[in-house]
């Protein structure tokens, strides 16, 4: 009995972080500036099944960015902060919908429209809500 309480105690607590976890990766891309930060935040949701993949854990990598390798980052605020320059590089017209240009992009590397569904299909399990967050916009 004792084990079970401890057990349900760490699912509990595993899962506030996870909703912790995404409303402050949420209010880090709005205060960079990152655009559509919904779809994006369902970007790394997706790709790293809800932060829980080796990929994320031991290279901060939100997104699957590779270089031959999965790239590996300092921080996952550094990932965004990446993804943030990946974006204004190639993300030119605002008028596109953002699905359509991860399609156009194939950021999966696998089947487009797959993706695509995927992302529209992700929830997110946190509310989102960034007032009273007093971290400055960064460039």
């Amino acid at each position: 009995m004792r084990y079970l309480l401890i057990f349900i105690t760490c699912i509990l607590i595993s899962s506030r972080l996870v909703a912790q976890t995404e409303n402050e990766i949420y209010c880090y891309m709005v205060n960079i500036g990152i655009k559509h930060p919904d779809v994006v935040l369902k970007q790394a949701i997706f790709e790293t099944g809800h932060f829980k993949s080796q990929i994320y854990k031991r290279r901060n990598n939100l997104f699957g960015f590779r270089k031959r390798k999965y790239i590996a980052y300092d921080s996952w605020k550094n990932c965004i902060d990446y993804y943030k320059v990946w974006q204004d590089k190639h993300y030119t017209n605002d008028s596109l919908d953002y699905y359509q240009f991860l399609e156009s992009k194939n950021f999966s590397g696998s089947n487009r429209l797959r993706y695509s569904n995927n992302l529209r299909n992700t929830r997110i399990k946190a509310t989102l809500n960034c007032s009273g967050n007093d971290d400055k916009k960064q460039k």
